[in-house]
């Protein structure tokens, strides 16, 4: 058809057609052949459709000679064989490809963006962090001057406390001192009217029993 339009044939024409004519000259082997699915064909007949129309990259004629390699090939494919001639690598690659396609859209790509966020995150807390070291150093010196003056300040209240307790205590014991001494003169001065009481009595007696013996020696 190519040859038909006038139209130049591509590398990869010319391998399917050569391909084609190999596989129609080839005799046929009493062997039995492995089917491939009808939804397959479709399905790749479909995406190679749909490839061509997207990009539109690929002429008709090479669009053809797909076609006809994807029909005749497994007609031709011989059992038994580690890699037969057919659908299913084709298949099982481009099921493949599809499949990284999706998980790189849905779980690869929005994994590596978290974690590149999370990175330049990190990183950017990292620089804050570094950025901040003289706000740091300066808290610091002013922490150290709050707690040196409380120390001050607590000391000066702590003497304070200990001049009046030891005021206190001083007056205490004056005080204290002063109602002994008071007690002391008190006790003193009973005892001493006592004594004199005592020595006023003991001359009374004295003096009644010496007239008592003056009188009984005077009458004798």
């Amino acid at each position: 058809h190519a040859r038909a339009r006038g139209e130049p044939m591509s590398a990869v024409t010319r391998a399917a057609s050569a391909l084609t004519i190999r596989a129609s000259a080839k005799p046929a082997k009493t062997t039995t052949t492995k089917a491939v699915p009808q939804h397959h064909k479709a399905s790749i007949a479909a995406k190679v459709a749909g490839f061509a129309r997207d990009r539109r990259t690929a002429a008709p004629a090479t669009l053809a000679v797909i076609a006809n390699i994807v029909a005749a090939a497994p007609a031709h494919a011989e059992a038994g064989k580690l890699f037969d001639f057919n659908l299913t690598l084709p298949l099982i690659a481009t099921e493949f490809l599809i499949l990284m396609t999706i998980l790189d859209k849905t779980m690869f790509g929005p994994v590596g963006q978290a974690l590149d966020d999370r990175d330049e995150l990190i990183r950017s807390q990292l620089a804050a962090v570094g950025d901040n070291s003289a706000e740091v150093e300066n808290l610091i010196a002013e922490k150290e001057k709050i707690i040196a003056a409380a120390r001050q300040e607590v000391a000066a209240e702590v003497a304070a406390l200990k001049s009046k307790m030891d005021a206190d205590v001083a007056a205490a014991a004056d005080k204290a001192k002063k109602e002994v001494d008071a007690q002391i003169a008190q006790a003193m001065a009973a005892l001493d009217a006592a004594k004199k009481d005592t020595a006023s009595q003991v001359d009374k007696q004295a003096t009644a029993i010496a007239d008592q013996i003056i009188a009984k020696v005077v009458n004798v």
